[in-house]
């Protein structure tokens, strides 16, 4: 059995090898001829190849589910081209050790997704994000209108964030539990030092709210301390899209979110689509393997090719349907995510027992 086992593993850990180098490299491909467009005077073609290298690892990962439903298409395609598989199940095997022997190298695909999303791809995909605006805007990482994040009762907004952690364009709005402004601090830098941010070149205005209205104070100080919790690797995350940070980051976030009384339900989301991607990317293959048992057995492999495509995609598209309707209905979060992956799960089961 181990024999078995270890050669059915090796055929679909092959085959999903060979997807993935297909799929990678045409992804490569359009990424970096996407990229070569955004070409200028201080952006030049070896910045927009090492945006490209630094940004693909994160790639990687985003086809990592369906080069495991394609992979077990193929891979089982040949076996069942080849009468293997009947001579299996001719020979007493059932359809479960079969199964279990191609979930194996999924399992090794999933230890790879969780690596590359963790650990690996995130931290290339800052330092990616960095090094191109920095190639785009002298040395200062920018967004396009600046980013705004909310401490207690400050608002904070910077106009961009240097690698080292220095704010540029800073200005903070406090405000009362009455919902009044109470102060407005405008800064030209701001530096992280001790815990605690050092504000440079500050004006300071004062607002007074009384009967007779309001009234206002300014000062001008070279330096003003600023105590937040904020920290510049925190902000400096902020310039990234949800979806491409870390699970431990993106928890973190979702907490401190919600303890600010602000939406976290785009962190929270991306939290659980990115924690239960192997349940995901386990349901794609026990679909591959119940169409290899069931609809596709003798099909042509451009049939299969084309099937998991389109399975795929559809999964894709149903993911992102629950996620707009989970936003826009207020649904769980974890049900937003979980509907796509037990519809799955259900429909490779059914067609399995079907099949057996």
């Amino acid at each position: 059995m181990q024999k078995l086992d270890s050669y059915v593993g090796k055929t679909i850990f092959m085959a999903m090898a060979l997807v993935l180098l297909v799929l990678a490299g045409l992804d490569f491909l359009f990424t970096l001829f996407d990229e070569v467009a955004g070409v200028n005077e201080r952006y030049g073609m070896a910045d927009a190849t090492s945006y490209v290298l630094l940004t693909f690892p994160r790639h990687i990962y985003d086809l990592l589910p369906m080069t495991a439903l394609m992979g077990s298409l193929i891979g089982l395609g040949i076996l069942a081209s080849s009468n293997e598989l009947v001579v299996m199940q001719a020979s007493g095997i059932k359809a479960g050790r079969i199964v279990w022997a191609v979930m194996k190298p999924a399992i090794v695909l999933m230890l790879l997704g969780l690596l590359l999303g963790e650990y690996l791809a995130p931290a290339m995909e800052l330092q990616a994000e960095v090094n191109k605006n920095i190639s785009n805007s002298d040395d200062v990482v920018l967004s396009s209108s600046g980013t705004w994040q909310r401490d207690g009762d400050d608002f904070l907004h910077f106009n961009a964030i240097e690698p080292q952690g220095i704010l540029h364009g800073v200005k903070i709005y406090r405000f009362n539990e009455a919902q009044q402004m109470t102060a407005n601090i405008v800064a030209e830098q701001a530096h992280f030092e001790d815990e605690q941010w050092l504000l440079q070149d500050v004006r300071q205005t004062f607002f007074r709210h009384d009967a007779d209205g309001i009234q206002s104070e300014t000062q001008t100080l070279d330096q003003l301390v600023w105590q937040s919790d904020l920290s510049p690797e925190m902000l400096q995350l902020m310039i990234m899209e949800s979806d491409k940070l870390t699970i431990s980051d993106l928890y973190a976030y979702a907490q401190r979110f919600s303890n600010q009384g602000q939406d976290a339900s785009p962190y929270v989301l991306a939290f659980w689509e990115k924690l239960l991607q192997p349940l995901a990317t386990a349901a794609l293959v026990l679909v591959a393997i119940s169409f290899i048992f069931g609809p596709l057995r003798e099909a042509t492999m451009g049939a299969r090719v084309f099937s998991g495509v389109m399975f795929g995609l559809g999964f894709i598209i149903l993911q992102r349907l629950f996620n707009t309707v989970g936003a826009i209905y207020q649904i769980n979060p974890l049900l937003a995510v979980l509907i796509p992956i037990v519809l799955t799960l259900s429909i490779g089961f059914i067609l399995l027992r079907r099949a057996a």
